[in-house]
């Protein structure tokens, strides 16, 4: 039996209001009819091309995404218009599309505490919470004991493995998603040194350098940092993991699906994720 658009909507939006979102961010239904009935959704980190024909070949009638389409108001629907051929494909197949962004990011159900969980950080609190607000950007947590930098990357590198083996394994119709190795990891730091406290941020988490020295971290986990982060990190005694934005990102697209498929609401939905996303890095 078929769901609205719009259930499907209430549902994400129960974890990860709309209002939460940053002003410059354009998150929610981007594409289709919330009144729309739907069997099938498929959720994906980015709007590809390869993701739409994947949605028209499995017969998803929505992608649910972590990053938004449409950025900035569209002048216009042409065919020379690289900004407008995602919504063209979309509206042609008749698929709907929803993003859930920053929104998201800011939810208990962002990487960045699965992250912090899989390492078995204790007392995890927000990095950089808003003012009186139960939401924030970022984690950061201690170790039960302190470890070596080295021992906390190849634990990391370990979780991702299992987390692709669990994709793989998500319970839709095609079995073998074919999800590709992820990038190699940066690292800023010695790999003797000893870790106690760490922060993550998924996605672009190189701003946060400040916020994590302040709070007196020994490591940040985190995507996207420049030259420029990693040295003021590593000169302040703070060691770096960059493991690249599509990597810190691709925990929450497993925990969203998971989610989902807990809501009974939505019990006849057939969720399934992604078999063709990937970093534009491969």
């Amino acid at each position: 039996m078929a769901v609205s658009v719009g259930l499907i909507a209430q549902t994400i939006e129960k974890i990860a209001p709309k209002s939460w979102a940053e002003d410059w961010d354009n998150v929610g239904l981007l594409v289709g009819d919330s009144a729309r009935r739907v069997e099938r959704i498929i959720l994906t980190l980015d709007a590809t091309h390869e993701v739409v024909e994947e949605a028209k070949e499995r017969k998803a009638q929505l992608i649910l995404a972590h990053h938004p389409i449409m950025f900035k108001p569209l002048k216009n629907l042409r065919s020379d218009n690289q900004a407008a051929q995602i919504p063209m494909q979309l509206l042609k197949a008749e698929i709907g599309y929803y993003a859930a962004h920053t929104n998201l990011d800011q939810s208990v159900y962002s990487s960045s505490w699965t992250i912090g969980n899989s390492l078995g950080l204790e007392r995890m609190e927000i990095l950089a919470a808003f003012a009186n607000e139960d939401r924030g950007y970022g984690v950061i947590g201690y170790l039960p004991a302190s470890e070596s930098l080295e021992s906390i990357v190849n634990k990391v590198e370990i979780y991702f493995d299992t987390l692709q083996i669990q994709i793989n394994n998500f319970k839709q119709t095609a079995v073998n998603l074919g999800v590709k190795k992820l990038n190699a990891y940066r690292m800023a730091g010695k790999p003797e040194q000893k870790v106690r406290k760490i922060a993550i941020v998924n996605g672009s988490g190189g701003s946060f350098v400040p916020k994590a020295l302040f709070k007196g971290a020994d490591l940040l986990i985190t995507g996207d940092v420049d030259h420029h982060e990693a040295l003021d990190a590593k000169e302040a005694g703070m060691a770096v993991l960059d493991i690249g934005h599509y990597t810190s990102e691709i925990p929450m697209i497993k925990t969203l699906a998971d989610y989902l498929k807990t809501e009974k609401n939505l019990s006849d939905l057939e969720i399934m994720i992604s078999r063709t996303m990937h970093s534009p890095w491969d």
